[in-house]
């Protein structure tokens, strides 16, 4: 079934952060009216009674002004109630507004909602960590994925050689670049397809297994932007014997604390693109990236090295990290897709996010009796990158709005130069095997 970009559920957003402050703008400002109002009532009040002690009896004046000023009072005292209760109506469309935002990011209209919004999740990571993991997850600040990867990354520490810094960062490799709009989301899972090795590059070459994407565009004023695309998981091996770094060990170590292999990865293949105060970060992310580039946007030193213009991430655990509002994603998910329930944390609409969920590609009846399936190909990037083709005739500012910014940092439209490279890391110390 090809979807159909109306089909999408589409919150958070830089226009949801704008309709929100607008309406406690809003109800502020008639606050701040009825407390005016309130203070030319007392005015009134006491220029009524100094009138009336000074003013002799017969004044007919006197009287005058006192009516009128008593009826002046009585507006006033109706317009303070009337700015009152338009600010409390107004706060309560502000709180109507978020929690229906909130309740469709959260409607459970598949597995992975299903899964969040359940026991499931927390009972199934008590299962698979070890002992005591139970009482960890209920004492952490941080996600049930995180807190449980972390004990997962402890148990399994015999299993795994070396650290995040034993890395081995191959030579820059020149590759043709890409064609077409990179504004685009077809342009960014297709990008991701070729780094995951599904797709050849534009000159039929692939791009070896542990490879990143990065793609240079020199806009006309001479500043630079690139785009890095980040795959997902490669081998589910623990410490892969190939030293591939999107192994389970790049998985633990991303969710489970600040550095891994595939952030250091990048980290130099942008050291080595030698990038200028002025020049720009765009990253396009699937799965395993996601939880990469996430870690990399938690960084404060990072981000203070880097300016992140935008991420694009697709079928990737979002809701594991807390992310800055000052940098735009975009996180396309499926409604069956149970990747991103990882974090056993529901998406919170947010004016950083962008929060995109596809629905789903099978009925009740495929669900109940094909799990694997249906789960398989709600994760499939080939499935993501037909929702990437439908989400670029999306008719919601939020979607249009973040394609304008990738579209504004790459330069599109504005004949920027474009080179490409790939970049290939190995974990040096691989782990023969479990140690006895």
């Amino acid at each position: 079934m090809r979807p159909r970009s109306d089909d999408f559920v589409v919150t958070g957003g830089r226009g949801f952060e704008v309709r929100l402050d607008s309406l406690e703008q809003a109800a502020a400002a008639l606050s701040a009216s009825s407390a005016s109002l309130s203070n030319a009532e007392y005015a009134l009040y006491s220029m009524r009674r100094s009138v009336e002690a000074g003013a002799c009896d017969a004044s007919g004046a006197a009287v005058q002004l006192d009516q009128e000023t008593l009826r002046l009072e009585a507006r006033a005292r109706r317009a303070v109630d009337e700015c009152l209760g338009a600010a409390s109506s107004v706060r309560q469309a502000a709180t109507a507004y978020a929690d229906e935002e909130s309740r469709r990011a959260s409607a459970a209209d598949g597995l992975q909602n299903l899964l969040i919004g359940s026991s499931a999740v927390p009972a199934f990571l008590r299962l698979l960590g070890a002992k005591g993991i139970g009482r960890d997850l209920d004492l952490s600040p941080e996600s049930d994925g995180r807190t449980l990867a972390r004990a997962l990354r402890a148990r399994h520490q015999g299993d795994i050689d070396g650290t995040p810094a034993d890395l081995l960062v191959g030579p820059r490799v020149p590759v043709s670049a890409g064609t077409g709009d990179p504004s685009t989301y077809s342009y960014a899972v297709r990008s991701l397809r070729q780094a995951q090795g599904q797709e050849a590059l534009d000159d039929g070459s692939t791009v070896p297994p542990s490879s990143i994407l990065v793609e240079r565009f020199t806009r006309p004023d001479g500043s630079v932007a690139v785009m890095v695309t980040v795959p997902g998981t490669e081998t589910w091996a623990m410490d892969s014997l190939d030293g591939n770094l999107f192994d389970t060990e790049g998985i633990l170590d991303g969710l489970a604390s600040r550095e891994s292999q595939t952030r250091s990865l990048i980290k130099q293949a942008l050291a080595d693109q030698n990038l200028g105060e002025n020049d720009e970060v765009v990253f396009n992310c699937y799965s395993q990236g996601g939880i990469q580039v996430f870690g990399l946007l938690e960084d404060q030193e990072f981000r203070a090295r880097h300016r992140v213009a935008a991420v694009t991430a697709v079928g990737s655990p979002v809701s594991a990290f807390d992310l800055p509002d000052e940098v735009p994603v975009l996180s396309l998910t499926n409604a069956d897709d149970i990747v991103p329930a990882a974090s056993a944390r529901q998406i919170e609409p947010s004016g950083g996010l962008v929060n995109v969920r596809s629905p789903s590609r099978f009925d009740l009846v495929a669900k109940a009796q094909y799990p694997q399936v249906v789960v398989a190909q709600a994760h499939d990037l080939g499935n993501y990158a037909r929702d990437a083709t439908a989400l670029d005739s999306s008719g919601s500012p939020a979607v249009i709005e973040h394609s304008a910014s990738m579209g504004a940092a790459l330069g599109v439209g504005a004949s920027a130069s474009r080179e490409r490279f790939v970049y290939t890391g190995t974990d040096t110390r691989t782990n023969p095997g479990s140690k006895p």
